[in-house]
């Protein structure tokens, strides 16, 4: 039995040059790939804008969409794609949001994915995620990819490429070894590390309080006694001590004198914070606006969003877009269908936009009145199922609804004088 059968359970998609590899051994960028499995899990602004890129993307509806011979397009809802892209995990617990953003995730931390095709426990096909940490791309001199070797559970195998059921993406390489975002910003990284682990001996370390009790030399020396309950009395102030935040009664002659010392705000640690977040977020080509690290205004806030998933987010769509039709058209035996990501779900605008540009477009209502019942639960009613056209957009020659009449009065000649005579 083979690495697959043992992994699925079941019979595997056709795997192509598909050999058992005796020993498996570590390729050299496997650190690499569990160093970036921590950057994710330690990096707050990795995690930010890879969460932010990742559940945004996985959350459009992804479609299966068949071209017809006049150039139209039909959606292709009953197809085996359509199943698959419903219903892609039979893994408990995993849906197609989660498969989705972990695939996304990889790509965006490792700069590669791998998922095979597989059939699940119910016999249909299947798309099974395989971590990075658990396999290595072969590739040739020339840097072209030419298999992959995965290992899980203790069984590896050797996967030639190209290969019907093997659903593989990968980033710009050089040498062999690819070249994911978080190890360019590594060193970056590194400091903001450091920063926050100094910024935390300060904190813990430093002075509660920028002053310290001066004594006259003038005055009597003190006691072992006396300086003994002195001492107690002052930490009666610090942390703990219950006297917290209150002031402290000197002896006579004593008086409390303030230093010009180094403070914990001085380091403006805040600023820099959200400066090496706008630095992975250039990284990631996402506007620091549109995660929240920059505030934008109301004038501005529209266009951000527009930009996000017209330029900033197209490119990581456009990629999984083409690796998913890589694979699953063909594995499905539907080589005439596509996949493809509704983007215009997301910019959509307010309800009450929307509603008026498609009045607008179609020239006429565009719902039936059951049809508006039932968005609010309403029971049917009988005749809402025909579109009701206005009289005066039927016989009025108004271009839209929204019209009013103005554009019908506009072409109307002028049949009065300024003086309200006529010619």
């Amino acid at each position: 039995m083979g690495l697959l059968q043992r992994l699925f359970g079941r019979k595997s998609a056709d795997y192509t040059a598909s050999r058992e590899v005796s020993e498996w051994q570590p390729s050299p960028n496997c650190s690499t790939v569990a160093r970036l499995g921590d950057v994710y899990g330690t990096e707050a602004a990795v995690r930010t804008v890879t969460d932010f890129i990742s559940s945004n993307i996985a959350s459009l509806p992804f479609k299966a969409y068949r071209r017809k011979a006049n150039g139209d397009r039909e959606e292709a809802s009953g197809s085996m794609l359509s199943r698959l892209l419903t219903h892609p995990s039979d893994v408990p617990g995993v849906t197609r949001y989660a498969l989705f953003r972990s695939l996304l995730l990889d790509d965006l931390l490792c700069d590669r994915s791998l998922a095979l095709i597989t059939y699940g426990h119910d016999g249909n096909l299947s798309i099974r995620r395989v971590a990075p940490r658990n396999f290595s791309v072969d590739s040739n001199s020339n840097d072209e990819t030419v298999g992959v070797t995965v290992t899980m559970d203790g069984h590896t195998t050797h996967l030639g490429l190209p290969s019907s059921a093997v659903m593989l993406s990968t980033g710009y390489a050089t040498n062999g070894t690819a070249s994911p975002i978080p190890d360019t910003i590594m060193p970056l990284l590194d400091e903001s590390r450091a920063m926050s682990e100094y910024r935390r001996n300060v904190a813990k370390n430093g002075g509660r309080i920028p002053m310290y009790a001066y004594r006259p030399k003038e005055m009597s020396p003190w006691n072992p006694d006396d300086y003994d309950d002195f001492v107690q009395y002052m930490r009666n102030y610090t942390r703990g001590g219950g006297l917290e935040g209150g002031i402290p009664t000197l002896y006579d002659g004593m008086e409390l004198r303030t230093i010009d010392a180094f403070k914990p705000v001085d380091m403006a640690d805040i600023d820099a914070r959200r400066e090496i977040a706008v630095e992975v977020a250039n990284a990631y080509r996402i506007s620091p606006e549109n995660l929240g690290i920059r505030t934008g205004t109301k004038s501005n806030i529209a266009e951000y969003k527009e930009q996000l998933w017209s330029v900033e987010l197209m490119p990581y769509i456009v990629k999984f877009e083409q690796t998913l039709n890589a694979t699953l058209p063909a594995v499905c035996n539907e080589p005439n269908l596509y996949v493809e990501a509704n983007v215009d779900a997301k910019l959509r605008g307010s309800l009450d936009t929307q509603y008026q540009a498609l009045s607008t477009a179609t020239g006429r209502a565009f719902m039936t009145t059951n049809e508006a019942r039932r968005l609010i639960n309403r029971p049917a009613v009988e005749g809402g199922d025909e579109l009701v056209t206005p009289l005066n957009v039927l016989t009025g020659n108004q271009p839209s609804p929204q019209d009013g009449g103005r554009t019908q009065a506009a072409q109307q000649p002028n049949t009065t004088t300024s003086k309200g005579t006529e010619q």
